[in-house]
């Protein structure tokens, strides 16, 4: 296993994209590059080439994830147009050849910070700011991006190859197993911590620091209930309150009810304000989201589950009635022209460039979600109100505000946002049973709000981990494909398979 990887790396590093600018990429020629001495000259070079540049690969590797959460999970089946690797994913028979899962991408990105690096100290010291801390802000988004790309590879395969980078506590040219893997990115990322008030937090590119510590503790923390899931909560917490007392993160009307599709089509040079990270494409410059190619009602290659289309048609609005009338039909997915039965992915199809969609990797109601969930696992007991607070109604509804959370008095909830009923669990359940069951309905609320996404797969995952419990994840995927306990049944087959536990991809 290890000299495959190696063998991998090998080949990435050849084609690795050393010197890339952002939109200039697709056109450069051989002979036309510059060595990284002659580049790093000012802060110009450092930000908006190289930095930037990082993020190239990545559009290649994310409508692959989107493509392999979705039919892994329950949220996408396939067509009769999908191709025959499209096919076996759904069928959860992947060959290691299978195009769509190759994680070369993200390592390319990893090389591409490391490359970057060792240059910071020269750029600022030839273009010096006066601002003290910028140097360390900077270094602490470049580091972030690369540990952004290990969770990922780590959550799909379940281990990852250590480049030689600046984590010097550890040896380098290493297989790291996915647990250990996370326990070093969370070491490398808390010196970049910012929570100081004296000072303006300045904003980059990339994850935000303090949330993604959240998110390795909280998929970490079936291994360290004591200690893990308080820290989940404390930074998914800080992340969510980052830049003084903005709005931003906080899940408030700004997206609400018919606003709620603009989340994925914001215009402007930057994303909109709840979304923190994501990658553009733009179809002018040859930058197409293959995702929504491949989702487009004249291509249909893949399709919504019949699933989770009757999930979203299930919901409760406050305002209109059945359905998630404002995330639902016409925005998350539609119907094909000249039928009212057949379902297409439309959440990339929202704005007048399909193929120009960007793809958003972590948001606000994505953030809020997860934090609610570690909520209910804090050591000195869970702490059920707050979680059910953010994933309905939110704080402003709170006849007393929770401690800590006097910065979210517009928080509105996920739900609350787009008019739907709250959730509530039955009186009759205590202890674990009442935990597990908010833990489901959240779970299940983000099968909706970030559905098609890239998070659903993971979400299972965690959670039958959490559970010890394979069976979990097994059901609910093998709902997609009819009634599990149906003897010699489809559903049956995957239900079964799944219960293996066989979770990971396999390594090229």
């Amino acid at each position: 296993m290890k000299i495959k990887i190696y063998q991998f790396l090998a080949l990435v590093v050849l084609i690795s994209l050393s010197y890339s600018c952002k939109d200039d990429f697709f056109k450069e020629q051989a002979g036309n590059r510059i060595t990284p001495d002659e580049h790093y000259n000012s802060q110009n070079d450092l930000y908006n080439n190289s930095m930037y540049g990082t993020y190239v690969p990545l559009q290649k590797a994310l409508p692959k994830l989107l493509l392999v959460d979705g039919l892994r999970s329950d949220m996408i089946d396939t067509t009769y147009n999908s191709d025959i690797f499209m096919k076996e994913i759904n069928d959860q028979n992947i060959s290691m050849n299978n195009p769509y899962i190759d994680g070369s991408d993200y390592y390319k990105v990893i090389i591409n910070v490391n490359e970057i690096l060792p240059y910071v100290d020269k750029v600022f010291k030839l273009d010096p700011t006066s601002v003290s801390y910028q140097k360390k802000f900077t270094i602490g988004a470049l580091i972030t991006i690369r540990a952004g790309c290990y969770f990922t590879l780590v959550k799909m395969f379940g281990q990852a190859a250590l480049i030689s980078d600046n984590m010097a506590s550890v040896h380098t040219n290493k297989v790291l197993q996915k647990a250990e893997m996370i326990d070093l990115l969370i070491d490398s990322l808390k010196p970049y911590v910012f929570n100081d008030p004296k000072h303006y937090e300045l904003g980059f590119m990339g994850p935000n620091t303090k949330a993604l510590i959240g998110e390795l503790y909280l998929e970490n923390a079936y291994l360290h209930p004591s200690t893990y899931y308080d820290s989940a909560a404390y930074y998914l917490k800080l992340g969510m309150e980052s830049y003084g007392n903005t709005k931003d993160y906080k899940v408030t009307t700004l997206y609400a009810i018919e606003a709620w599709k603009t989340i994925f089509y914001q215009d402007g040079p930057i994303l909109g304000a709840e979304c923190i990270d994501g990658v553009y494409y733009d179809s002018r410059r040859n930058q197409y989201n293959d995702f929504a190619g491949w989702a487009l009602s004249n291509n249909y290659l893949i399709k919504p589950s019949q699933l989770l289309v009757d999930s979203f048609n299930a919901q409760i609005s406050t305002a209109i009635g059945t359905g998630d009338v404002y995330r639902g039909k016409h925005f998350t997915f539609d119907t094909l022209p000249n039928s009212n039965t057949a379902y297409y992915i439309s959440k990339y199809n929202l704005n007048n460039d399909p193929y120009g969609s960007y793809i958003i990797t972590s948001r606000a109601a994505d953030i809020h979600l997860l934090l609610a969930e570690a909520l209910l696992h804090k050591f000195g007991g869970p702490d059920t109100s707050t979680a059910l607070l953010l994933l309905n109604d939110g704080i402003k509804s709170a006849d007393v505000t929770p401690d800590g959370y006097d910065k979210w008095s517009d928080n509105v909830g996920v739900r609350g946002r787009v008019s739907l009923e709250p959730r509530t669990i039955p009186a009759n359940l205590t202890g674990t049973d009442a935990i597990n069951a908010i833990e489901d309905q959240i779970i299940d609320e983000r099968a909706l709000e970030l559905a098609f996404e890239g998070k659903r797969w993971f979400d299972l995952v965690r959670v039958a981990m959490r559970r010890n419990n394979p069976d979990y994840l097994a059901r609910k995927v093998a709902l997609k494909y009819g009634n599990p306990d149906v003897s010699g049944s489809r559903a049956e087959s995957i239900r079964n398979k799944l219960k293996l536990g066989n979770w990971y991809l396999p390594i090229k």
